[in-house]
C-alpha cells in the first residue's frame, strides 16, 4: 500500500543538519563543526554533519544519530534554526531539511565517521568571509542565515 501510495504522489525525503557551536576562550568568536563529505554528491566539499532520518524516526534524534555516527559527538540542548525545502537543493532528488542548533560537551573532539572523511571545527569568521564556494548544498546559506538571527553584529557577510 505504501509503495503504490509513494509511486502515485511523489514524496519529498526528509534530513537533518546539526550545528554545532563553540565559543573561542579569548573572544567572542566562535567555531562551527563541519564534515568533509566522503561520497558524492559534494564528495570532498564541507558540510553540517547530518543525513536522511529513518522512517519512524522523530527528527531529533535523527539529528543526534546522525552527529553521533558523522562526528562521534552527542548531542544536547536541541534548538530549531529553519526549515529548507527548495526542490532543487540536493540534486539527487527533492529533500527538505531540518536544521538544529545542537550542543556538545565544548571539550569534545569530533573525528570523522560514517560517510564524513573528515569532522572539525573551523573557525566561524572565517567560513563567512572565504569558503562560500567550498561548502556543500545550500550550507553557505544556511550559515548566512544563522548569522542573521543569531550574529547580526557580530559577523560582517559579504
Amino acid at each position: 500500500m505504501a509503495d503504490e501510495y509513494q509511486k502515485k504522489y511523489r514524496i519529498p525525503s526528509l534530513t537533518t543538519d546539526a550545528i554545532v557551536l563553540r565559543k573561542h576562550k579569548n573572544d567572542e568568536y566562535h567555531d562551527i563543526l563541519l564534515v568533509t563529505r566522503g561520497h558524492p554528491p559534494f564528495e570532498g566539499k564541507l558540510a553540517f554533519p547530518g543525513g536522511f532520518v529513518n522512517y519512524g524516526e522523530n527528527p531529533i534524534n535523527g539529528c543526534v544519530r546522525e552527529l553521533k555516527e558523522e562526528t562521534d559527538l552527542e548531542g544536547k540542548d536541541i534548538e530549531l534554526l529553519t526549515v529548507r525545502g527548495e526542490p532543487n537543493r540536493d540534486p539527487r532528488r527533492h529533500v527538505v531539511s531540518i536544521i538544529y542548533i545542537v550542543n556538545v560537551d565544548p571539550d569534545a573532539k569530533p573525528k570523522g565517521g560514517d560517510d564524513a572523511k573528515d569532522a572539525k571545527f573551523y573557525d566561524l569568521k572565517n567560513i563567512v568571509e572565504d569558503e562560500k564556494n567550498n561548502m556543500s548544498f545550500d550550507h553557505y546559506s544556511i550559515i548566512e542565515e544563522l548569522v542573521e538571527k543569531k550574529f547580526k553584529d557580530l559577523y560582517k557577510l559579504k
